[in-house]
């Protein structure tokens, strides 16, 4: 009876080494990716959320949102980040769009005064359709006549230098989102709105006087290294670059800041069901940067996806944790008013 008392506990105690020692259950990888406007602002969300929970291991892979869309709808991607919606290609499975945070597309510009060298490009003001004429290739030099007529007090120290256009080559939500504000202003000239902008210039191509790069970073890139050169480009990619102001639809001229981005995003109001926000460009609010975008969630509502809890957690931790805390210092703008709202319902139905 003894021996066999000492067997049982020799036994249990060996069991509960075992338990002691087993290592403790490995995250739950979830890959994501698509959009790079939003990159910046994701990889700090997804490297704050890993850091204070050890059940999901979140990743995000920056794209572009045209990669991010078709990686989705083939379940490359368990979530996705898109700056524009689907026009063809979408997923057969439920899912939806959650606009989860906001930003400024910038107009960084490679320009010196003529007088003195020093930059010049956050002096320069741009009216809508200036800046259509501009990135269509149709203004060759900085001296033509419509710039120097929206910058009368910098006329004389604007140099006579060629005109450059940096635009993205990969299917691109911000360059989506650059050629919706274009249409509303000058459709006569920019008559499509799509992912691809080189073949959104007039006449089907891009102009002699334009160079291509692949993501945000690669188009500030070929700004900085050209004088002459005007590209468009993610607030929070071209922040300490010189960028214009853009006149809004009160004729004010504007800089691109997270502020003045969100007086524009904070009054948008038109959202559909499934999430996305038409934006409003005529919105005539004091001090609103015109050329503002929401960046989406993609995710899953059919529960058939691998981790959809924690997709659904990761969607509400930047939505209510990171926006508000971490948007403005990394030069986005949180969601807010009735988009938020909205937002807060879908996440609710990710499964």
């Amino acid at each position: 009876m003894r021996r066999t008392l000492a067997i049982l506990a020799s036994a249990a105690v060996a069991a509960s080494t075992v338990a002691l020692a087993a290592p403790a259950h490995a995250a739950n990888t979830i890959s994501g990716g698509g959009a790079s406007f939003p990159q910046p602002f994701l990889a700090q969300c997804l490297a704050d959320f890993n850091a204070s929970q050890g059940d999901f291991d979140i990743q995000y892979t920056s794209t572009g949102s045209g990669t991010g869309k078709s990686n989705f709808t083939k379940g490359i991607f368990v979530y996705a980040q898109t700056d524009s919606k689907y026009t063809s290609g979408e997923p057969t499975f439920d899912w939806e769009y959650i606009p989860n945070i906001g930003g400024a597309v910038a107009f960084p510009i490679n320009l010196k005064n003529a007088k003195t060298g020093r930059s010049l490009g956050s002096s320069i003001q741009l009216k809508q359709t200036t800046l259509a004429k501009l990135l269509s290739g149709n203004l060759t030099t900085w001296r033509a006549p419509e710039i120097l007529k929206d910058n009368p007090r910098i006329a004389a120290a604007i140099p006579d230098v060629p005109v450059t256009v940096a635009y993205r080559s990969d299917a691109s939500g911000t360059s989506n989102n650059t050629l919706q504000y274009l249409n509303a202003w000058a459709p006569s000239i920019w008559a499509k709105v799509q992912d691809d902008f080189g073949t959104a210039f007039p006449g089907g191509r891009p102009p002699a006087n334009s160079v291509a790069g692949k993501g945000n970073p690669a188009v500030l890139s070929l700004v900085a290294g050209k004088e002459g050169t005007i590209g468009y480009v993610d607030y929070g990619d071209a922040k300490g670059y010189p960028s214009a102001r853009i006149a809004n639809a009160l004729g004010e001229f504007v800089a691109p800041s997270p502020a003045s981005a969100s007086k524009n995003l904070g009054s948008q109001t038109n959202i559909a069901t499934n999430g996305l926000v038409t934006l409003n460009y005529q919105t005539k609010v004091s001090g609103a940067y015109p050329v503002a975008i929401f960046s989406y969630m993609l995710a899953r509502t059919d529960g058939k996806g691998p981790n959809g809890l924690g997709v659904r957690k990761f969607a509400d931790y930047v939505l209510q944790k990171c926006g508000p805390s971490r948007a403005a210092g990394l030069g986005y703008v949180p969601v807010t008013g009735q988009v938020l709202t909205k937002a807060k319902a879908l996440v609710l139905r990710i499964q």
